[in-house]
C-alpha cells in the first residue's frame, strides 16, 4: 500500500502555476531578492512584460551588480531561447513578444556587462541565435546585431589588453633578465681584476726581484767584510773565587 501511495502522489504532481507580477519601483536588495525569486514563474507574455520594465526602471549601479550575483541574466536569458525557438518552428513574435525581448537587449546595455557576464548567462550567445533567426530588416533583429557587434569589439579589446599586458610582461622579464646578467657579469670582472692585482703582488717582475736579491748579497759581503776586519778584543779572566785561591796556596805549601 506505501509504494502505490508514493506513485500516487508522484503522479498527481503539478508544476506550479504562472503568476503575474504587480509593477513596483525597485529600490532595495530585499525588493530585488524577492522579485528575482518569482521571475522563473513568469510564463505569461503580461508577467515577463512587466518583469523587464520593472528591471529596466531600477536606477541604482548596485542592485544591477546584485542582479547579476542572483543569476537574473540567466532566467531571462531562457525567454530569449524560448522565443528564438518559436520564431525558428515559424511562428512570428507578437508585439508584446518583441518588446518583451527589446527590453531585455536594452537592460544589458544599461547593466554594462562583462565577458564573464556574458559567457556564465549565455545572454549573447542567445541573443545572437535569436537575432538570426529574425527575418531580416526587422527591428528586433538590427539591434540585436547592433549589441552583438558591440561585444565583439569588447571582446577584441580585452583580448588586445591582455596581449599587451604579456608582451608588457615578457619585456619586463627580458630586461631584469640583462640587468642580472650585466650585474653578473660586472661582478666576475672585478672578481677577475681583483685576483689579477694580487698575483701581480705575488709574483713582481723578475728582473726587479732578480736586483733585488743581488742588492740584499752586496749588503752581506760589505757587512761580512767589515765584521772581518775588526779585531775581537783580548779577554782577560780573572778567578775571583777565594776557595780556588786557597786551595793553590796549600798545594805550594806541600
Amino acid at each position: 500500500m506505501k509504494k502505490k501511495t508514493k506513485k500516487e502522489k508522484k503522479q498527481t504532481t503539478t508544476p506550479e502555476d504562472s503568476i503575474e507580477m504587480v509593477y513596483e519601483v525597485i529600490t532595495t536588495v530585499p525588493q530585488l531578492t524577492n522579485f528575482i525569486k518569482k521571475l522563473p514563474k513568469c510564463r505569461t507574455i503580461s508577467s515577463r512584460l512587466t518583469s523587464t520594465k520593472m528591471l529596466l526602471e531600477i536606477k541604482n549601479k548596485e542592485l544591477y551588480q546584485k542582479c547579476i550575483e542572483l543569476k537574473c541574466l540567466s532566467v531571462i536569458s531562457n525567454w530569449l531561447k524560448e522565443y528564438k525557438k518559436s520564431v525558428a518552428s515559424g511562428t512570428d513574435l507578437t508585439l508584446d513578444e518583441e518588446s518583451i525581448n527589446m527590453n531585455i537587449i536594452y537592460l544589458c546595455e544599461k547593466m554594462h556587462l562583462s565577458i564573464n557576464d556574458l559567457k556564465n548567462s549565455k545572454i549573447g550567445k542567445n541573443i545572437n541565435s535569436l537575432g538570426k533567426a529574425l527575418p531580416e530588416g526587422s527591428p528586433l533583429r538590427k539591434k540585436c546585431e547592433e549589441i552583438i557587434a558591440k561585444w565583439k569589439q569588447m571582446l577584441n579589446d580585452d583580448e588586445n589588453q591582455e596581449e599587451n599586458v604579456q608582451e608588457s610582461e615578457q619585456n619586463i622579464a627580458k630586461n631584469e633578465l640583462e640587468v642580472t646578467n650585466t650585474y653578473n657579469s660586472n661582478i666576475n670582472n672585478n672578481n677577475f681584476l681583483n685576483n689579477k692585482t694580487k698575483r701581480n703582488s705575488h709574483n713582481s717582475n723578475p728582473l726587479l726581484s732578480n736586483l733585488n736579491t743581488k742588492a740584499n748579497n752586496m749588503n752581506l759581503n760589505v757587512a761580512n767584510n767589515a765584521t772581518n776586519k775588526i779585531n775581537p778584543p783580548k779577554i782577560k779572566t780573572y778567578v775571583k773565587n777565594s776557595n780556588i785561591i786557597s786551595f793553590f796556596s796549600l798545594l805550594s805549601k806541600i
